[in-house]
């Protein structure tokens, strides 16, 4: 993988990580994702996520998310563990709002810069923030969520209106998943709700919670909803 620094519109720097496909579609790519990490940072995993994306024809970008509450573009990896969380859920509490769709905003520049559709996949925190950009921003032609814990608040605020792609897991203790479940009924119908038997996390697959039958699913359904829509 190779890293670029990118800016936003207010000035400030941060790095993405950057997969590129080979092969036949290494000259012409299918199209862009940028990959939102979950709370630890751009982890091996969210890393082994971009070159999955790169090895079906895509270019995927993960940008460093936790740069601007730490001031140094490059963000952290936390360890994924409890104090790892503790010290994650600080850093987000510190990113303002702003500055995550800045930085969405200059990810989706960077893709349509290559002349290249983009969509937006999330996971944990960064499927709150794929919505959220979603929502918000230009320019993004799809949008998956893995287990956003933020849905049901987001989803009564704004909703995107690219095609969307929702994964749920019945067994999460971070988000009450009734609730996501009839927010997005009720304010946004038209997404792709799909709540598997599974547990938090379970696409991580260094992780305790990871089901390699429901990510297979799942990962599935998220290459046919960009490549849709792309």
């Amino acid at each position: 993988m190779e890293m670029v620094t990118l800016t936003t519109g207010t000035g400030k720097e941060f790095v993405g990580h950057v997969a590129r496909p080979q092969g036949e579609f290494a000259g012409e790519p299918k199209g862009c994702v940028v990959v939102l990490h979950e709370a630890f940072g751009v982890t091996a995993h969210i890393k082994r996520v971009c070159e999955d994306f790169a090895g079906q024809g895509y270019v995927a970008i993960a940008p460093a998310m936790l740069a601007f509450a730490l001031g140094t573009p490059e963000g952290v990896v936390l360890p994924i563990n409890k104090k790892g969380l503790d010290e994650a859920r600080r850093l987000i509490e510190a990113t303002e709002r702003a500055d995550i769709l800045g930085m969405l905003e200059a990810c989706i520049a960077w893709g349509r810069g290559q002349k290249l559709n983009v969509a937006l996949c999330g996971y944990c925190w960064g499927g709150s923030v794929a919505y959220m950009g979603a929502s918000h921003l230009k320019d993004v032609a799809a949008c998956v969520s893995y287990y956003g814990g933020q849905l049901a608040k987001l989803t009564a605020e704004a909703q995107p209106t690219c095609a969307t792609l929702i994964h749920l897991a019945e067994q999460d203790q971070y988000i009450p998943l009734d609730e996501a479940v009839e927010a997005l009924k009720r304010y946004h119908p038209a997404a792709q709700v799909q709540v598997y038997e599974a547990d938090h996390g379970f696409n991580r697959d260094d992780g305790v919670t990871y089901d390699p039958g429901v990510a297979l699913v799942a990962r599935r359904l998220t290459l046919d909803v960009i490549q849709r829509n792309m």
